[in-house]
């Protein structure tokens, strides 16, 4: 099996930012190199952030995002 390219983001400097983000995950997506999962165990264990899980298809491995809300900057890492 691969290794993940995608690289922990422990906070989003702006809004832009997470929507480009946003729009790279989902470009990933498309083209068949991630795959969005339900969400089993919520970041934190809170159910008030919006969260998506990914899977990294190549390497199985599976990443969350998490959503900015003021004045938590979002986060988008592996799923451990």
């Amino acid at each position: 099996m691969k290794s993940c390219p995608w690289e922990k983001i422990t906070g989003f400097q702006s809004l832009s930012e997470f929507n480009r983000f946003v729009d790279w995950i989902s470009r990933q997506v498309s083209a068949g190199h991630a795959e969005e999962l339900p969400v089993l165990k919520p970041y934190v264990g809170a159910t008030t952030f919006h969260e998506n899980w990914f899977r990294h298809v190549a390497s199985g491995q599976t990443w969350r995002l998490v959503w900015p809300d003021a004045p938590f900057s979002g986060v988008f890492e592996p799923v451990e």
